[in-house]
């Protein structure tokens, strides 16, 4: 069976206050397409639990749609901080859960194994102390090494970007899968953006690439150049000029509206989207 659908009807069904994952690293396979349309449809409430990322949730807390978030962090790395997120941060607007990596791995292990809690090292941070709902200290016995219990994160919907997958769901990937395979293993629901639809064939013939086979995989869009402005394995780099665009953008509340307008509100699908990019290799990589 097909489950290949459109922006649009791959996203409905997500309801207002849903836990969504958010895959990809950085500046790396953000599934911006996606998320754009997300905001479109005006969701609300949402409680985001994305990998070591960037614009993707920054601009998702910019637009008003989420209520909290649990993160290791959210960042512009060499653009300074994400700017919504730290505004969030600073004014209390959205809850912050402080995580680190191993907390994260660890929450989404105990979901895919329909465990209540994970084990994790305790690494003497101060998170137990500023998170003490999620770090808790596990009894010992003298010698032991100390350990803490970390609840499951099961992510209602998850959103990914990949390079190529089939019709039917098989997604492959051309570089580093980063955290996608093990949230994928902890979400009830998988959405998948990939830059370009490909026969099975070519699945089967290159089946070394297929990270996500199909029985994870609720529905995939095609999407040239979802994951712009970042970047996407093998295909094409993050648009720096485009990621400063949107912190400059970000720096007061009558700017981030304008940018909303043009590049979300003003571009009703993702095809329209992509006319707006001045970049010289988009013509390239959406031919391919």
């Amino acid at each position: 069976m097909s489950k290949l659908k459109n922006l649009s009807d791959a996203l409905n069904g997500i309801e207002d206050g849903a836990t969504i994952g958010i895959g990809g690293w950085i500046f790396n396979s953000q599934p911006m397409a996606l998320v754009r349309e997300l905001i479109r449809q005006n969701k609300r409430n949402l409680h985001l639990v994305p990998a070591p990322s960037s614009i993707a949730p920054d601009i998702l807390i910019g637009a008003g749609c989420v209520a909290e978030t649990g993160c290791v962090f959210i960042s512009f790395e060499q653009f300074g901080l994400a700017p919504h997120f730290r505004r969030a941060a600073e004014t209390s607007s959205i809850k912050i859960h402080e995580l680190d990596g191993p907390a994260i791995a660890g929450g989404l292990r105990a979901a895919a194994c329909d465990l209540p809690y994970g084990l994790i090292p305790d690494m003497c941070t101060d998170l137990p102390r500023v998170n003490p709902q999620t770090y808790q200290p596990v009894p010992r016995q003298p010698g032991e090494r100390a350990m803490l219990k970390v609840p499951a994160i099961h992510l209602d919907v998850l959103l990914l970007h990949a390079q190529q997958a089939d019709e039917l769901g098989n997604v492959q990937y051309f570089g580093p899968v980063f955290f996608d395979v093990l949230m994928a293993q902890a979400a009830r629901k998988v959405i998948v953006s990939v830059d370009r639809i490909v026969p099975n064939e070519t699945i089967r013939r290159d089946n070394h690439l297929t990270k996500l086979p199909s029985a994870f995989v609720h529905a995939v869009v095609e999407a040239p150049f979802g994951a712009h402005p970042t970047s996407s394995g093998g295909l094409y780099e993050a648009d720096d000029a485009h990621l400063a665009e949107y912190v400059k953008a970000s720096g007061s509340t009558e700017s981030f509206a304008k940018y909303l307008d043009t590049y979300v509100g003003g571009a009703a699908t993702h095809a329209d989207y992509c006319k707006l990019i001045d970049n010289p290799r988009l013509d390239e990589q959406t031919s391919q």
